[in-house]
């Protein structure tokens, strides 16, 4: 019966949305075909989730090749290449080891890299890579400060390389077909949307004492531009809850503030910088993370807010998602669907008709297909091109700032690179460089 309902509404809407959309949303190759023409080689730097990105590719696309990968960690490296060539024999059997990305990029034979290091390193080696002809997949959140992702576009400009980020929700059926209701106007006016993930309060705790770096690590190399710290295994284990090298949780599921922004897109808003952004949130006054453990972060556009949070419990019965509120009911998705919840008006009826699709959670194959065939097409126009990718992710490193400075409300000016009347905020905007690294240009 939930199945007919979406049919029976998509139906209905068909002649309003025919022949609109965001972005390529359909890929042209479905998953376990093979399409005419040569193999695709790929690398990966980065083993930590650059792996998982590896495999949905190697199923999503037949004729994809891996042929290199490159970590910092000897044991890591041989453990994960070795894994992929045992589930692979095909098209991962003769697998080159590198522990410098660098030596990676000289290697004529590949066509495309994914960039799944932790996020300071994203830029630097984004630069390497368009500068040596490669096709990237760099993974969510594209850039670490605001100036990351304006060099990261600005190098896409220049080089034209077949890029593609990790906000694969863009590619999901259910999140399309939410984007077409949404171009309906049955919402009626929209005039916030709700985005969260769901997490906890409990503080991480671990020793101060010296602790001895493997001798499998190289971890000056980890470390690269960042500054120089003494090395603890969960402070490494834990990247993405220091500044150092990552943005929290709001910078890591930057995915629902981007379905956020495509849905608005969806209702006819042009992409535009909040008139004010605030953040703040909240931490176990014993955890030693610096990032919040729970946040909240209001984006204040001209006619509409998005509020993201990280929020200690499910909404809508859902562990995370988006929903889109209106005066005549509300819409939410996440990857396993999506339901229109109508309001009801002041006689008790519904204002709109009730519209459920749930299903399986859904995957990266259509995602990884798509920068497959955009590769073998030398298509720049793939389902989340490094622009639409930088841009949510500015917003949720606005955001950081933020709640930076204590909460204060900012706005930020893409035009002049800085903030409104706020030089403490302008100090966040671009990062600093350590260890003789030297902070790549266009």
């Amino acid at each position: 019966m939930e199945h007919s309902n979406r049919r029976s509404f998509i139906k209905k809407s068909a002649v309003a949305i025919a022949g609109a959309g965001l972005y390529q949303s359909i890929p042209n190759r479905l998953y376990g075909s093979i399409a005419p023409g040569s193999r695709i080689n790929i690398a990966v730097i980065g083993l930590g989730f650059g792996v998982t990105n590896m495999r949905y590719m190697l199923e999503a696309d037949k004729s994809v090749h891996c042929i290199a990968m490159c970590d910092v960690d000897q044991v890591r490296l041989k453990e994960r290449s070795g894994e992929l060539k045992d589930k692979f024999p095909e098209n991962a059997g003769n697998i080159q080891l590198y522990s410098d990305f660098r030596k990676l990029l000289e290697n004529k034979d590949i066509d495309g890299v994914i960039v799944s290091t932790p996020d300071h390193w994203h830029t630097y080696i984004f630069a390497e890579a368009s500068k040596a002809g490669k096709a990237i997949y760099v993974e969510k959140p594209t850039g670490k400060t605001i100036a990351d992702c304006d060099l990261m576009v600005n190098l896409q400009k220049k080089y034209n390389n077949v890029v593609t980020t990790g906000l694969w929700q863009i590619s999901l059926e259910y999140f399309n077909d939410a984007f077409n209701i949404l171009k309906t106007g049955v919402l009626g006016d929209v005039f916030k949307v709700h985005a969260w993930i769901t997490g906890d309060t409990d503080p991480v705790i671990y020793s101060t004492e010296a602790q001895q770096v493997p001798e499998t690590l190289d971890y000056n190399m980890w470390l690269g531009p960042a500054p120089l710290r003494a090395y603890a295994k969960e402070r490494v284990g834990s990247w993405r809850h220091y500044w150092d090298y990552g943005g929290g949780r709001q910078t890591d599921w930057v995915h629902y503030l981007d379905s956020a922004l495509d849905g608005i897109a969806a209702l006819g808003h042009k992409r535009t910088f909040p008139k004010s952004v605030y953040s703040v949130g909240y931490k176990h006054p014993d955890t030693m993370i610096e990032a919040p453990s729970l946040q909240t972060s209001v984006f204040q556009f001209e006619d509409l807010h998005i509020v993201w949070e990280h929020s200690a419990s499910p909404m809508y019965n859902r562990t995370d998602g988006v929903a889109w509120i209106g005066s005549k009911g509300t819409l939410v998705c996440n990857r396993t669907g999506y339901e229109l919840i109508p309001a009801k008006g002041r006689d008790g009826k519904p204002l709109a008709e009730a519209v459920k699709n749930q299903g399986p959670y859904a995957n990266q194959y259509n995602h990884m297909a798509n920068w497959a065939n955009c590769i073998r097409e030398n298509n720049p126009k793939t389902n989340s091109p490094i622009d639409k990718g930088c841009y949510a992710t500015v917003l949720a490193n606005i955001a950081n700032i933020s709640h930076k400075l204590g909460g204060q409300s900012i706005e930020y000016l893409p035009d002049e690179q800085k903030f409104r009347n706020n030089p403490e905020a302008d100090k966040h905007v671009f990062p600093e460089y350590k260890n003789n690294w030297k902070y790549p240009q266009v």
